[in-house]
């Protein structure tokens, strides 16, 4: 008998058993859809309860009426995108975990999958940009801290000719045509060259989609030359692109002089802009106990990760604790520009002043 003669008999002889196996899936399937709808309408009606008390729920709400203008969810892919709202919406979120949620909840929908979708991949980052350095975001139910473009006292160099601003503003690049427009532009540095401290502050320039970064320093007239001798404690603060594709930032002076020498030469008169108001002394802010290292050794950051080598006989700076971790002691300094380090006890010697 042929094959397809065997099939046709098999399913007339198991048709009863079949019609009720159909049945079976089809019903499940039926209230399995019927349960997540119900359990959908539960969640939107309690978030939407919310909407009052929440900031995360009207953000959820405020980015979906930035996604889908016409409030018709199955349109949602041809009405168009109001970026306004939703860069609006972007600056003001401090909780983007529970913004998503609270959508979720909503719109039955993933909402980094929308924004994604409906805006370009320019638009996308810059979204991600301003939530992510929001200073005032959420990180106390374990979110990450914001990001930091530049730490306080981290030090900047220019990679290549970068733009000092008086604002962090992209707008005005310089050129012939802007004369007449406001220009924010106080010079050009050039590659190499160390141009100062971060001071902590940040901004996002959202229209150029630039990041930029706060610098400055004071000047230490008495290790200074030329015109610079008589601009004794001027201080000089600015904005500059915190793109790595201008500028090199670094945690620590070695690394730097390493990278590039020319700078040791600028760091005895350019200095943090704190340096006059803990005392005028050789090394800023170093107090009786200082750390000089005995040899080739080891400067750690605040997870004891090696971030830099330094030679013997350096001053590191003022001791601030000791730790016995029971299987090593180590010493917790603050450095000439204000940054706490961690060295291995072992390689260095406690001057007393």
């Amino acid at each position: 008998m042929p094959i397809q003669q065997k099939v046709i008999e098999a399913v007339q002889n198991n048709r009863g058993k079949i019609i009720n196996g159909l049945l079976i899936v089809g019903g499940t399937y039926l209230a399995y859809r019927w349960g997540k709808s119900i359990i959908g309408n539960i969640n939107k009606s309690a978030a939407q309860s919310q909407a009052d008390d929440k900031p995360s729920v009207r953000q959820a709400m405020n980015f979906r009426s930035g996604l889908n203008p016409s409030g018709v969810s199955w349109l949602i892919s041809t009405d168009g995108t109001n970026e306004e709202l939703i860069f609006d919406t972007a600056r003001a979120v401090t909780d983007l975990d529970e913004v998503s949620k609270n959508y979720k909840d909503l719109y039955q929908n993933n909402l980094l999958d929308d924004l994604q979708r409906e805006l370009s991949a320019d638009d996308y980052s810059k979204l991600l940009t301003i939530v992510s350095s929001n200073p005032k975001k959420n990180t106390k139910n374990g979110g990450t801290p914001p990001i930091q473009f530049a730490k306080k006292s981290n030090l900047v160099v220019a990679k290549k000719e970068v733009t000092i601003r008086k604002t962090p503003d992209a707008s005005n690049h310089g050129a012939f045509y802007e004369m007449f427009s406001e220009n924010n532009i106080i010079r050009k540095a050039q590659a190499g060259e160390f141009i100062g401290y971060a001071t902590g502050n940040q901004h996002f320039d959202e229209v150029n989609n630039v990041k930029f970064i706060e610098v400055g320093y004071v000047i230490n007239g008495a290790k200074a030359s030329g015109a610079f001798k008589a601009m004794n404690k001027q201080k000089f603060i600015f904005w500059v692109s915190a793109s790595s594709n201008y500028v090199e930032i670094f945690d620590y002076y070695k690394p730097m002089f390493d990278r590039y020498p020319a700078s040791e030469k600028l760091t005895p008169w350019m200095k943090p802009l704190d340096y006059f108001t803990a005392g005028d002394k050789s090394v800023k802010g170093i107090g009786t106990s200082r750390l000089l290292t005995m040899s080739y050794s080891q400067v750690l950051d605040e997870k004891f990760k090696v971030i830099a080598h330094v030679t013997p006989n350096t001053l590191l700076g003022q001791l601030l604790m000791t730790l016995d971790t029971g299987k090593g002691r180590f010493h917790k300094f603050k450095t000439v520009d204000n940054t706490e380090r961690w060295v291995n006890a072992n390689q260095i010697k406690i001057q007393e002043q």
